[in-house]
């Protein structure tokens, strides 16, 4: 296959720290294009991608160029509307986390994308982190048997840092008509579909709490307690932007042994024996691990071509969309709500 032509919708933090680094480790795509609302994304363009056109307005850029895909990375409340638009032209789409806010556009899209013949895959790079690759290896060779409890814990002092932002109160990570949630939907769509596959089954029901530890005054969550059901297995996750210092750990139980993922290092206890495994960088380091980002391009590529996995990250994408909308019914309900996929 000829090397693909893509552009960029959203031109900020995440593009040019996370998603620009990953292309320019792969000869498979070039990026030819770019789009942003925001005037002075213009500049950043020029000085990260001088050879790329810029246009302010998505439209525009499908009329006049021929790119073969467009790579979204706006904020989440615009992710629905760029899909379907991108969509419309024909374009094929790699989209952000998390893929779209409403279970009605992903429906939306899935019967357009079916209709186009188009691709719609979702960013899930924490997939592809090394310490997170090994925890799967040795989940699949049974390391510890069959995997009967998660605990997955994220702790932030503070929302993510977004472009042009000064300080908490301009980060459009706490407006609900952009951002489309709080932490659980800055973190909790990554934890969604790494304890899915861990757990190698489909959830059943959540119980979630939302709720304000820290950032009492802002319209969205701070954090988030959830408990997902799966057949004979349970995955505890928490997540917060209201800690003391940044950390993220894993610990995955199974019937013969657990295994703990403990930011930069993974403990392997069995009754035969106990590993430690090192890793160079914390998964708490940093936030937008382009080093990540080259595998997702590659996986991404490889759907388009014929030689990945025809759909797979789109319906892992509509198990995570239910799990958020399901979660924040939990939460106002203040009880457990059972789950169905989007994928019929």
């Amino acid at each position: 296959m000829s090397q693909l032509k893509g552009a960029i919708a959203g031109f900020g933090n995440i593009a040019v720290n996370g998603h620009l680094p990953g292309y320019r480790e792969t000869d498979a795509v070039s990026i030819t294009a770019v789009t942003d609302i925001m005037p002075e994304a213009q500049e950043s363009c020029r000085k990260h991608l001088p050879d790329a056109r810029f246009y302010s307005r998505l439209e525009e850029l499908l009329n006049k160029e021929d790119v073969d895909f467009v790579d979204i990375a706006t904020p989440p409340g615009m992710h629905a509307e760029n899909i379907l638009i991108s969509l419309k032209h024909g374009r094929h789409v790699l989209c952000e986390k998390p893929l779209v806010l409403d279970s009605a556009d992903y429906i939306k899209i899935k019967k357009l994308s079916k209709e186009k013949g188009r691709i719609v895959f979702t960013v899930h790079n924490w997939r592809y982190a090394p310490i997170f690759q090994e925890a799967s290896r040795l989940i699949t060779e049974g390391a510890i048997g069959k995997v009967n409890e998660i605990e997955y814990r994220v702790i932030r002092v503070r929302p993510s840092i977004t472009s042009g932002e000064s300080g908490v109160k301009d980060n459009w990570r706490i407006d609900p008509a952009v951002a489309g949630g709080g932490i659980l939907v800055d973190h909790g769509w990554h934890a969604f579909y790494m304890t899915n596959q861990w757990m190698g089954q489909n959830p059943l029901w959540v119980k979630c709490k939302l709720s304000n530890l820290k950032y009492k005054d802002i319209p969205l969550e701070d954090t988030a307690e959830v408990e997902v059901g799966y057949k004979d297995a349970i995955a505890k996750l928490f997540f917060t932007w209201a800690g003391e210092s940044r950390k993220n750990t894993v610990l995955i139980k199974g019937e013969q042994g657990r295994l703990l993922v403990d930011d930069d290092v993974i403990r392997l206890e069995t009754a035969e024996n106990t590993l430690e495994i090192p890793f160079d960088q914390a998964l708490s380091q940093g936030s937008h691990h382009p080093e990540w980002y080259a595998s997702v391009i590659r996986e991404f590529v490889n759907e388009i071509s014929g030689s990945g996995q025809a759909g797979k990250n789109f319906i892992e994408a509509g198990w995570c969309q239910s799990m958020m909308e399901k979660c924040t019914e939990s939460s106002e309900k203040g009880e457990k709500v059972a789950l169905c996929g989007l994928e019929n």
